[in-house]
């Protein structure tokens, strides 16, 4: 067989694995709606996790009005990511 041929053959076999894994990933994840039921229902069993969202969010807040209150790019600064 030539070279071409297999080529041809294994891109083939690559790429019709690769769209049944798609497929079937597609069936069973979950949902967008069914998402954020599981995220609102962890959130409401854990305190914990949602006062350090809430943590974290306001962090966020900080540094982006801090970056809007300058002329400074917050990004080049040592250790900006640290909390």
């Amino acid at each position: 067989m030539s070279f071409v041929y297999k080529l041809a053959v294994g891109s083939l076999a690559v790429a019709g694995w690769t769209g049944l894994g798609c497929l079937l990933w597609s069936f069973m994840a979950p949902k967008q709606n069914e998402l954020l039921e599981m995220r609102k229902k962890a959130m409401k069993e854990n305190p914990a996790m949602m006062a350090d969202l809430r943590s974290q969010n306001e962090m966020v807040l900080k540094v982006l009005k801090d970056a809007a209150e300058t002329k400074v790019n917050v990004a080049s600064k040592p250790h900006w990511n640290s909390r």
